[in-house]
């Protein structure tokens, strides 16, 4: 089996990005600290749908920059920044993606402040569902809530956090869920347009996520050091990675009685948005066509009731259909086992996760350790947690500590 996607052939070394000029300047107020010529773009949600065409230049290079003033914005930054920046998607055509930048208060220390690009969990494939979109009526608030007063912690430490939404999620197209290599673009292409916003910002970083964005963190660990050499990759902190998923869908079909969950509903979508092989039509049967729609309209959250992805796989998957063509996508696209990543890891896991479960990732780093991967793995029993937040949820926090100790070692942060 090969130890990378079959896609990762067609990747280009890409030297530095070209700053963007001609642009508007913000105001003196909201200037970024090097007051770069840079475009603020429209209020409110028309900042997300970018120019047409896109401005020439690279992946990497910044569209538009405003002000964040919304939940997205972590309370301990000196400033916050959203961002429309240019990336690539699996087929290397130029596309737009958004995200955040959080600046640690102060001075920067010599060689800029060290960043972690941080990559979120599931949150849905809606673009309402996008993190910088966080405010009162936001639908997955509760989740993004938790994961910033984390990543807070981190600015207060001295790290600049940059967050991508991913490609399509909140930005035109459809958000390929769980197809690592897109994942991972945006990831990178964030850290790049950070760096165009401010000089005080180090070309050293770490890559930082849970979930779904566990999964992007490990995909960025192998892809980052190729898609952005003028970087410097120092290592990768995957929370809960998501894994084995074409072995699930196995095991789905072989267990037809087994409930659904929304997640395989944002993965049926997103990897047949990313790849022609499957035609998800066929697949589903004319009740799970139907309930396929609400992935363009609800979080993952809001997919939970009784009119949501809940009936049994009998009842929505067309068992009689070839899946063979959707299972070998995802084991290309989407399984994280297989990768080979050239940068030191941190792999943390709750033994209670009832999302990714512990044996699944026990099994992927047992690969990583026979391929003799720098792996360090940690596992968690979480008692008397806060009702409010799931295991799988609540180990963002709890192995916080442990994650700042390995952080310091591989990218240290001067407080």
């Amino acid at each position: 089996m090969a130890f990378f996607p079959v896609r990762r052939h067609r990747l280009a070394m890409l030297g530095a990005v070209a700053m963007l000029t001609g642009c508007a300047h913000l105001s003196d107020s909201d200037a970024p600290p090097a007051s770069m010529e840079i475009a603020q773009g429209p209020a409110g949600l028309d900042f997300y749908t970018p120019p047409s065409p896109l401005p020439e230049g690279h992946h990497g290079d910044l569209i538009r920059a405003r002000a964040l003033d919304n939940n997205a914005a972590l309370p301990s930054a000196a400033q916050n920044w959203l961002t429309l920046y240019r990336s690539t998607d699996l087929d290397g055509n130029a596309i737009a993606v958004s995200g955040t930048i959080a600046i640690p208060k102060g001075a920067p220390p010599e060689g800029g402040w060290p960043v972690i690009s941080w990559t979120h969990g599931t949150t849905g494939i809606a673009d309402r569902c996008a993190p910088s979109r966080n405010d009162d009526d936001y639908p997955a608030r509760g989740y993004v809530d938790l994961m910033n007063e984390t990543l807070d912690q981190w600015v207060q430490r001295g790290y600049a956090v940059v967050k991508t939404d991913y490609q399509g999620l909140g930005t035109p197209g459809v958000h390929p869920y769980l197809v690592g290599e897109a994942e991972a673009r945006g990831a990178i292409d964030m850290v790049r347009a950070a760096r165009q916003l401010t000089p005080d910002l180090s070309r050293d970083w770490l890559v930082m996520g849970h979930s779904q964005g566990g999964q992007a963190a490990l995909y960025t660990a192998y892809l980052g050091p190729i898609y952005a050499p003028e970087l410097n990759l120092t290592g990768a902190i995957a929370i809960s990675p998501a894994s084995h998923l074409s072995a699930q869908i196995k095991y789905a079909l072989a267990h037809p009685e087994i409930k659904s969950n929304p997640y395989g509903a944002l993965m049926l979508v997103g990897i047949t948005a990313a790849t022609p092989k499957a035609d998800l039509s066929t697949l589903l049967t004319e009740e799970g066509r139907k309930r396929i729609k609400q992935v363009d309209e609800r979080c993952v959250g809001e997919m939970r009731g009784e009119d949501g992805w809940t009936l049994t796989v009998r009842e929505l998957s067309n068992l009689e259909a070839s899946w063979q063509p959707l299972v070998e996508a995802v084991a290309s696209l989407e399984d994280t086992e297989n990768l080979r990543p050239s940068v030191p890891l941190l792999i943390l896991q709750s033994d209670d996760d009832k999302a990714v479960l512990k044996p699944l990732t026990d099994k992927m780093v047992a690969r990583y350790q026979s391929l003799g991967l720098d792996v360090e793995y940690r596992t968690y029993h979480i008692e008397n947690q806060d009702p409010a937040y799931t295991s799988h949820q609540i180990t963002v926090p709890v192995s916080r500590p442990a994650a700042m100790v390995w952080a310091q070692r591989h990218l240290p942060a001067g407080r």
